[in-house]
């Protein structure tokens, strides 16, 4: 997923993994690094799964660049002092939170992975292609899509809840998603206030919609993976078929277990279906996505 990001600048670029990552600001949150029992964590039976490794590692790369992309969000909602406001001291704090988590998970369980070096490769490509100009072009339409954005992480985290063999990951990733449940519930209500201002027809919701789905799983889940890859496998290319060999593998582990039915509702609400199109709309939704998602 690609949020339209901003560029990082050069003096990032070549800045150590602790410079490059923002500290977690002072917030209500509902969980803190210091709530998770680290000391019991079970490295064993993840370490030994390369298909998660490759799941948890890529969440906590594109996680740890949500302070990059921050501020062409805020600049688009810019005196709307509510959403700037949520955005800043709770949203933001909560992302980089999940970063700094994933990350310490991994760099616990798998001690002889560089993190901060391939992070620091990951990012100089991935600033490079994301910009403001992948954001919705009016206020109401990238609320839709933030929408899309928080249904793909929730679901992708509590799928992560329930295929792990580690209770600690299993925790982390149970909170992760639960925050990003709630973040999709501020969106939705903001997304339902800018209808009231500045409506948008279900047409042009629904072209939002399909254009942040197209998004999932698209040019940051590619990145990421690349630079995963070929720091496992030194000298060898990394294509296309490589990538959708790790995705198919991934799928595999992900799709027993993953939250169809909440994706689809979460998905059809901004559409504001009637109660009848949606009883129809609902099972056939699901059906299709079985063949697309994750």
């Amino acid at each position: 997923m690609c949020f339209g990001r901003s560029t990082v600048p050069e003096h990032k670029r070549n800045s150590s993994w602790c410079d490059a990552l923002t500290p977690i600001p002072e917030n209500r949150q509902r969980w803190s690094l210091d709530s998770i029992d680290w000391q019991a964590i079970s490295s064993n039976p993840v370490r030994e799964s390369e298909t998660l490794f490759y799941l948890v590692t890529a969440a906590s790369f594109i996680e740890s660049t949500t302070d990059r992309y921050t501020a062409n969000l805020i600049a688009q909602f810019r005196g709307d002092n509510e959403i700037t406001s949520w955005l800043e001291q709770q949203w933001l704090p909560d992302e980089i939170q999940h970063g700094h988590a994933l990350r310490r998970y991994v760099q616990i369980v798998w001690p002889n992975f560089d993190w901060d070096r391939v992070y620091i490769s990951f990012l100089d490509e991935f600033s490079a292609h994301c910009g403001p100009g992948e954001l919705e072009p009016t206020r109401t339409r990238e609320m839709a899509s933030r929408c899309v954005v928080e249904m793909g992480t929730a679901s992708y985290y509590r799928t992560l809840s329930l295929i792990s063999p580690d209770p600690v990951l299993a925790t982390i990733a149970g909170q992760i998603a639960h925050d990003e449940i709630r973040h999709y519930k501020h969106f939705y209500r903001y997304f339902r206030r800018f209808q009231k201002t500045e409506p948008e027809s279900r047409r042009s919701v629904s072209i939002a919609l399909l254009n942040r789905l197209r998004m999932i799983d698209g040019q940051d889940s590619f990145i990421a993976m690349k630079h995963l890859y070929r720091n496992a496998h030194a000298g060898e290319p990394f294509n296309i078929r490589i990538y959708r060999n790790l995705r198919r593998r991934s799928r595999q582990l992900i799709e027993p277990h993953f939250p169809y039915r909440m994706c689809i509702q979460m998905l059809l609400k901004p559409l504001d279906l009637s109660p009848q199109v949606h009883r129809i709309a609902l099972p056939m939704a699901e059906t299709l996505a079985r063949w697309v998602v994750p």
